[in-house]
């Protein structure tokens, strides 16, 4: 059953009031109407169920019959990526959400095709926010702001995450044999569609990034973001 966001949603919300946007796509989208019972989400691990009691041009009031809350997926992992054209980062974001990545950082790369607008990690964003919605992921994701490679690097190691570099050069290595110690959270660093440039591979091997394959074929960026979230999904079922 499709979500409705409700950031402020706890244990102890007996009446939730959904307006805004929300409350357009389920009035005038989803044509809900009193006594229909409707999923809510939090986006930071709570879900519940409940019956809406009333219902008018502005807002809609659901009373809760059933809580649930759900624990962040463990071992968190995030995607690192280059912006693509036709918005095929937008894919990107959207899929990874739903296979349970819990940070985005866009990135600014030597082989980039375009650069952020002010409106780009907005987009990314709401992305984020229909897949969950619409997978029923307890978890928003957190999209960071576009940053250069070198920089981005620095701020995911500070973070606590393991950068790992999804090669297209095929060093015959692969997810398993990449990861090191017991808790990993990995950053996958998924390339432009131009390749990462023989400067950007020095900075990953002077900071001891492993590089690893995540396909005997060369893919698409937005298609190595997918796979490898799906193969570290397989990794830790």
């Amino acid at each position: 059953m499709p979500s409705f966001y409700l950031p402020l949603l706890t244990e102890n919300t007996h009446t939730a009031v959904i307006e805004g946007e929300e409350f357009h796509h389920l009035s005038r989208v989803k044509r809900a109407a009193i006594g229909d019972v409707i999923l809510l989400n939090s986006g930071k691990g709570h879900l519940a169920r409940g019956q809406i009691s009333s219902l008018d041009k502005h807002k809609a009031v659901v009373a809760i019959q059933e809580y649930t809350f759900h624990p962040a997926p463990s071992p968190a992992f995030a995607i690192a990526f280059a912006l693509l054209k036709n918005h095929h980062d937008e894919l990107l974001v959207e899929k990874c959400t739903e296979l349970g990545a819990q940070r985005f950082f866009p990135l600014d790369t030597r082989y980039s095709v375009r650069n952020p607008g002010k409106n780009t990690v907005t987009r990314f964003a709401k992305v984020a926010l229909a897949a969950i919605k619409q997978c029923d992921n307890p978890w928003l994701p957190v999209v960071e702001q576009s940053a250069p490679l070198e920089t981005a690097l620095q701020s995911f190691l500070q973070q606590g995450f393991t950068p790992i570099v999804c090669s297209e050069r095929q060093p015959g290595k692969w997810l398993p044999e990449g990861i090191s110690g017991s808790e990993p959270h990995p950053c996958f660093f998924i390339g432009p569609e131009g390749g990462w440039a023989e400067e950007e591979l020095r900075l990953f091997e002077s900071q001891g990034v492993p590089e690893i394959s995540i396909s005997n074929l060369v893919l698409r960026a937005e298609t190595a973001a997918i796979t490898i979230a799906a193969q570290w999904n397989l990794l830790n079922r």
